[in-house]
């Protein structure tokens, strides 16, 4: 069967996806692109935001129409979400936000259609899927925890993903170790909400990480990135953890959603920017030149002149290496979306592209600092990647061309248009 696979949203959804798009080759299908035409769409939907959600029903449209006599398989938030709307565009398949195994059972023809996707309460485990790169990529992903507990006021991803679930911390190493002795000289460690790993289990990230770096130097080595924390969990003791590994690459996604204190509080977030700024500290304490990226959301219900001129004075006092900046979209169903001061949408874009020019002066700042550091790439094309602190990295022309997904030393001499430049060292 020749199926296309289409993905919103987040980098768990793009795992998820190829997940998917494995174990469906695995059985015999042939993965294709919408416009080849397909037998069969699966199409991995997001709801974080109302935005979000109509994406996902704009792409069902739009998978019907281009190859209307496919089957068409709907899973993901969205579809957890409503159902009912996933139903009424045209799905013969309804999977919810953890059952992509289903999914390609049913592409296998092994189960019969289902249009109503299991409740996230009855989500007890984790689901295992399998791990490696995204097509053509030279880095490995290893998802590793599923499902929130934090309910922030503007997200209903817990309501969909259910409570936390992860991996236990010896499958996942040995599924590291296996990465590495394929050759995979980068990991990214990946979930929903990471810092909240082991709380199902009696683990830890911290423990985490130190079996997968003990397991990725017994089979080759490898060097080891995060995915998104919570501010509130990096504390001290986590921090030497990780620095202790020696493999963590000095990358830091830290998810501030903003820099005003009464901001933070509206949105039910557990810490205040002071407390963002003391882990920021301490990560530049422990590791060498980290990068200390994020999210922010600009125009949340109630936002002042003066909550705004904090988001931006903070981006400036943080002087962050990269910030995901976007304007806050209503999601039905949470509690935000019922708070009074809501902002209109040419506010709130307005208020997003101002922190975005702000941010964008400190990413400047911070690639012009890597200019005569010696870093490593990670060699994912001939000439391209991205080093250690996730800088996008070209080699110079006198420096010849690398091996496709190895790890190479580089004196940077050059920074500008949002890249830098270096020499072999």
């Amino acid at each position: 069967m020749r199926v296309a696979f289409l993905t919103l949203g987040c980098k768990v959804n793009q795992y998820e996806s190829e997940a998917m798009r494995r174990l469906a080759e695995s059985a015999g299908h042939v993965a294709v692109s919408l416009e080849q035409g397909a037998d069969a769409v699966v199409i991995n939907t997001c709801a974080v935001t109302g935005e979000s959600a109509r994406k996902s029903r704009q792409a069902i449209r739009r998978a019907r129409r281009l190859c209307p006599d496919a089957k068409l398989v709907v899973c993901g938030c969205a579809a957890q979400a409503d159902a009912d709307a996933v139903r009424a565009l045209g799905a013969d398949y309804v999977g919810g936000a953890g059952e992509r195994r289903q999914v390609v059972e049913y592409l296998n023809g092994l189960t019969q259609p289902s249009l109503a996707p299991s409740s996230p309460a009855g989500r007890h485990s984790f689901e295992e899927l399998p791990a490696g790169g995204y097509e053509g990529h030279a880095r490995a992903y290893l998802k590793v925890q599923d499902g929130c507990a934090n309910f922030c006021s503007y997200c209903i991803i817990p309501y969909l993903r259910g409570a936390p679930r992860s991996l236990a911390p010896e499958r996942a190493a040995q599924l590291a170790g296996e990465l590495a002795g394929g050759g995979y000289r980068e990991i990214v460690l990946t979930g929903i909400e990471l810092s909240s790993y082991g709380v199902d289990n009696g683990s830890s990230l911290g423990e985490l990480v130190e079996r997968v770096a003990e397991a990725t130097a017994a089979n080759g080595g490898a060097r080891i990135r995060l995915g998104s924390l919570e501010p509130s969990t990096v504390d001290e003791q986590l921090v030497e953890r990780l620095a202790g590994t020696g493999a963590v690459c000095p990358h830091f996604h830290l998810s501030l959603q903003s820099g005003s204190a009464g901001v933070l509080k509206r949105m039910r977030r557990k810490y205040t920017p002071e407390q963002f700024v003391e882990v920021v500290q301490r990560l530049r304490e422990r590791f060498d030149n980290p990068a200390i990226t994020t999210d922010i959301i600009m125009g949340f219900p109630g936002e002042t002149d003066d909550e705004l001129r904090e988001t931006l004075e903070f981006v400036e006092r943080v002087q962050l290496a990269a910030a995901h900046v976007f304007p806050y979209s209503s999601r039905e169903g949470t509690l935000a979306a019922s708070m009074p001061g809501q902002i209109p949408r040419a506010e709130k874009e307005h208020r997003a592209h101002l922190v975005a020019d702000a941010a964008a002066r400190t990413r400047a700042a911070y690639l012009s600092q890597q200019v005569g550091r010696t870093l490593e790439l990670l060699a994912e094309t001939e000439t391209a990647g991205h080093t250690e602190n996730y800088c996008p990295l070209e080699l110079e022309p006198e420096s010849g061309v690398a091996e496709r997904g190895s790890l190479v030393r580089v004196r940077v001499t050059a920074a500008g248009n949002g890249i830098i430049r270096g020499i072999k060292a």
